[in-house]
């Protein structure tokens, strides 16, 4: 079994193990690793077997040649630590971590081999924590918490498991993490972390490492043993020095064995007023006069995971919940507010958003946070609400605002009720923002001044990202949000009672201020705060 792996040494991407099966790099997307390096050729060149146990690299004819080590090379065996030089592109020969193998296989020449230690799967995890900022700190220290409340000691302890699960925790925290993916594969058991919205290969762990991770979450979240297919869900807590961090697990079985998800529900960075969002200054001068209405309806929309809820949350938190009756309907409920009474949805026993949200009529509400509207009686009755005396938030799913519109009128919701329930609809979107310690600066192609116009303010260079240790090599750190706001209006409100057309209601928009999701992004591309790509990545533009 093969002990080696190729890693591409600026990027998050998961290592390749080598095997019998040959890895091709080049610009090609049919190559088992496609890289995009103007100076790599379509079919570089590949890693392979050399038929007596090793493995070389070879050039397939390319245009600019490899190096190993930085000299050149046509064709060269390969061992740990070699470099892999194609064009600007680095890949790294090294150990793999998997079993540490049979002690008594027997070798080509007919001896027994002695067992092979196992790699420093611990050593790996710690650098990429120490890599994150701030990185003359040491790791915030981490206390868990089980399901029930009571406090442990269990990641104080020395043992594998206590040490993957306490880095991992940490590794969470400093990269600001939503989410831990646990995943078993045929020899190992693979971490990644959805890191600004985006998966993020962490490390490999030994399959018995990756089963103490599993059997202590359980423990945390004090969930009954069970066979090794069933589908469990529980949760548990961690202390921080500054702060309690909220998880849920998720356990469910796959071909490899049970797959475990760690949903973190980390309330730091996450803004808390309107204020923090980022919204322009004409849009949250809006909102919060909305906010502050008797009645109406505020309607947010974008995909799922956009950051709908936080908005929804924020709004919120500018209405006077002490002398205001303020109910949540929500699937789940992730985040408590004070001064309001949330509910969760169950549908199991018929507690659906329609159902919950006329009970709520008769619980005399001032304001009223719909999580979704998912359907045309949820979509009516939430309308018929913000018409008569109540002020109602919710989500929807639409590519922007005016798709909100029309979504609304697909659910045969009466034109009348669009256009005299809604106060403001806003669009949004979630942008990765560029690592401030690797960003390069890039030349804006004539194409890209053309397209984007006035937004980009005159500027003849944007940045673009590397990667480094501090953003995980992805070149982007945190998050920033895109808004489109669609304010309603007497003769926005004319065009669909009568129109209903594309071109009406955008006549009418342009006519005020409006700023789309696309042009938002460029204004923050031209900011230094992301990239011309991911700004196109995200709203599509």
């Amino acid at each position: 079994m093969s002990r080696l792996r190729l890693r591409q040494t600026e990027s998050d991407a998961r290592p390749f193990r080598l095997g019998p099966d040959p890895i091709t790099i080049g610009r090609h997307p049919s190559n088992t690793i496609p890289i995009s390096d103007e100076k790599a050729s379509r079919k570089h060149c590949v890693v392979e077997s050399d038929g007596a146990g090793g493995y070389r690299v070879r050039d397939l004819g390319s245009r600019n040649g490899i190096k190993i080590n930085g000299f050149g090379v046509q064709e060269s065996p390969v061992v740990p630590g070699d470099v892999i030089t194609i064009g600007k592109t680095e890949f790294m020969i090294e150990e793999a971590i998997g079993d540490a193998g049979d002690p008594n296989e027997e070798t080509a020449a007919g001896t027994h081999r002695a067992a092979k230690p196992e790699p420093d799967w611990a050593g790996e995890l710690s650098r990429v924590l120490v890599g994150l900022p701030p990185r003359d700190a040491p790791p915030p220290e981490v206390r868990m918490v089980f399901a029930d409340g009571s406090p442990s000691e269990v990641l104080a302890g020395s043992g594998d498991g206590a040490t993957a699960v306490r880095v991992l925790l940490q590794t969470a925290s400093k990269s600001r993490a939503t989410d831990i993916h646990i995943e078993p594969k045929a020899e190992v058991v693979q971490v990644r972390m959805r890191v600004d919205g985006q998966m993020v290969w962490i490390a490999d762990l030994p399959k018995r490492v990756g089963e103490l991770v599993g059997g202590l979450i359980r423990t945390a979240c004090q969930l009954q043993s069970a066979a090794s297919d069933a589908v469990l869900d529980g949760h548990f807590s961690a202390r921080f020095p500054d702060r309690r961090v909220e998880y849920r697990a998720s356990f469910t079985p796959t071909m490899q064995g049970s797959k475990l998800v760690v949903r973190v529900l980390d309330e730091r960075g996450i803004p808390h007023s309107i204020g923090e969002l980022g919204l322009a200054n004409y849009m949250e001068e809006r909102v919060r006069k909305t906010c502050g209405q008797s009645q109406g309806m505020l309607l947010v929309c974008g995909p799922t995971g956009s950051g709908k809820t936080t908005t929804l949350y924020n709004c919120l938190r500018a209405v006077d919940r002490e002398k205001k009756n303020v109910i949540t309907i929500e699937d789940p409920v992730e985040y408590q507010i004070d001064g309001c009474t949330q509910i969760p949805i169950n549908e199991k026993r018929g507690n659906t958003f329609y159902s919950l949200l006329r009970s709520c009529l008769r619980q005399d509400p001032d304001v009223i946070l719909l999580g979704e509207v998912r359907d045309d009686e949820t979509a009516r009755t939430a309308m018929q609400a913000a018409m008569t005396g109540h002020l109602v938030f919710s989500t929807l799913h639409a590519k922007d605002t005016i798709s909100a519109v029309y979504r609304l009128l697909d659910l045969k919701v009466e034109p009348y009720l669009v256009a005299n329930a809604l106060e403001l609809i806003l669009a949004q979107r979630l942008v990765r923002v560029l690592c401030e310690q690797c960003k390069r600066v890039v030349s804006v192609s004539p194409g890209q001044a053309t397209r984007i116009g006035r937004f980009l303010g005159g500027k003849s260079e944007v940045y673009a990202p590397v990667g480094c240790q501090a953003c995980l090599k992805t070149g982007f750190r945190g998050r920033q949000a895109l808004f489109e706001l669609l304010e309603f209006n007497d003769d926005l409100r004319d065009v669909i009672l009568t129109d209903q057309s594309i071109h009406g209601m955008r006549k009418v928009i342009e006519a005020g201020l409006f700023t789309t999701l696309t042009q938002s992004g460029w204004k923050l591309a031209a900011e230094g705060l992301t990239s011309l790509e991911e700004v196109d990545r995200v709203s599509g533009g």
